[in-house]
């Protein structure tokens, strides 16, 4: 087995003073404890890994990384980029939360929401403040420690090395590494029967040169619940590497309705990793939108799992990589019992010589009779230097499914592009409506308008370069 260096920047006395300046209780801290023992037994991913063949860890500077940073001086979110002001002001929204640096800086919720016990907070302030909703969830399910999280085992050789999914997917050694050091992030808990009608809206927002990114997301959704939630994630563009690996747990009770919106625009110096997991119990509805626009490497693990007996899942992500920039993300629609259906379409255009790779597996377990699973994967090339993989896979162990997938790759159609130069419009203008279409549909379903245009923003000047 190759061998695991124990990190200068990261250490149980950093732990321990992390957990500590949080005021955690006990639990709290020896689960943080646990991950990082696992972490500490557990070598960086290698070329032989199956999962991580098509991503080379080789300039991954993880000694440069700080784990945590406390502020001496006061933030306010009027110090955000032009990009994200007016956020915490946003009538639209049923709440808002912001945090800096992985720490509380602005929270706000509807009265009426409150008084019907609805939850929004940073997760430091839930470990204080609701332990018993947080001790139930927090990486147990859907984001777990488990050594198991897919098989494992040793080469003639002694590597590691990982043969498909499990019934999780993920990578041990940075979802411990998170599980040691998570900071803030959202908790968002809607009580039995209660219905939020309009959208929340948080942002994690980084600025401190090389503070890690340990956000964690815990999302609970009791009976009947519904909600509508965007979590934004950006950053300040700076020389340094900055390292982060994310979480994010949902957790549909049986009924619950849920769109999630999880929305990534991190400046072109972040190396991006996280482990995102749904738990969707019987006749409960999820729709759940990826987006990546920023990062310099990106890495997700998203991972459905279908437990209640119709239970319904909608995957939707839209990716856009320009310059070097790389993407690799892996999908899992797990169907664990029967009657369940699931849906998925990512569709991602990549232009100078940024790379992609998707990996899509739709599981039929045996006690999954008559699932219902589709998967397509659409990719647009922008240039001849772009390049993109797109892997789906099927595992279906009963007999009585409908279960298809497919993939496309290739540049702009000529006659489309022809047909709008043919009524004047000149070539780039042309390109960019016919590239602005193609994500259309995924980004309509964002339920506030300044998201949308916040984010055809940032594509049209991946598109013209700017």
């Amino acid at each position: 087995m190759s061998e695991t260096k124990t990190l200068t920047n990261f250490s149980k006395q950093a732990i321990e003073q992390l957990s500590r300046a949080n005021d955690e209780p006990e639990w709290m801290r020896a689960r943080r404890y646990e991950a990082w023992h696992v972490y500490e037994e557990t070598p960086l991913p290698t070329a032989n890994d199956e999962l991580w063949r098509r991503t080379s860890l080789r300039d991954l500077r993880l000694e440069t990384a700080v784990p945590f940073q406390f502020e001496a001086t006061d933030w306010s979110p009027e110090l955000l980029p032009e990009e994200y002001q007016g956020l915490a002001d946003n009538q639209d929204a049923a709440g808002v939360l912001i945090t800096h640096n992985g720490r509380a800086a602005f929270a706000q919720l509807k009265p009426e929401y409150i008084k019907r016990g609805v939850i929004l907070c940073d997760m430091n302030t839930a470990v204080r403040e609701y332990p018993d909703l947080v001790r139930e969830h927090f990486m147990t399910r859907a984001v777990t420690l488990a050594e198991n999280r897919y098989a494992r085992h040793l080469d003639a050789q002694g590597v590691v090395e990982h043969h498909g999914y499990s019934d999780t997917i993920g990578d041990l050694k940075f979802a411990t590494l998170h599980g040691a050091f998570w900071n803030g992030g959202t908790f968002l808990y809607v009580p039995r029967n209660v219905t939020i009608e309009e959208p929340l809206n948080t942002l994690a927002f980084y600025d401190a040169e090389n503070v890690a990114i340990f956000s964690h997301s815990l999302i609970i959704l009791e009976t009947g619940a519904a909600a509508k939630l965007i979590e934004d994630f950006g950053s300040q563009a700076n020389e340094a590497q900055r390292f982060g690996s994310r979480a994010v747990e949902l957790i549909l009770k049986p009924n619950a309705a849920l769109q999630y919106f999880n929305l990534q625009d991190w400046a072109h110096n972040v190396w991006d990793f996280s482990s995102q997991t749904a738990i969707v119990d019987r006749d409960a509805q999820l729709v759940w939108l990826a987006g990546m626009l920023g990062s310099h490497v990106t890495k997700a693990f998203l991972d459905s799992r279908i437990e209640g007996l119709g239970a319904d899942v909608r995957m939707l992500g839209f990716f856009f990589g320009d310059q070097q920039q790389h993407f690799d993300q892996h999908t899992f629609q797990n169907h664990l019992v029967g009657q369940g259906k699931s849906d998925l379409l990512y569709k991602g255009a990549l232009k100078d010589k940024a790379y992609s790779a998707f990996r899509g597996l739709i599981r039929i377990n045996p006690d999954a009779q008559r699932s219902d699973a589709y998967q397509q994967n659409r990719n647009l090339l922008l240039s001849a230097h772009a390049h993109a993989d797109s892997i789906p896979e099927l595992e279906i162990e009963a007999n009585d499914v409908r279960c298809t997938h497919g993939a496309t790759v290739g540049p702009l159609e000529e006659e489309a592009v022809f047909y709008l130069m043919a009524r004047g419009i000149p070539r780039p203008e042309a390109e960019r409506l016919i590239t602005e279409g193609f994500f259309d549909e995924l980004i309509a379903k964002i339920p506030l308008h300044v998201v949308q245009e916040r984010l055809f923003r940032v594509i049209r000047q991946k598109i013209v370069g700017a």
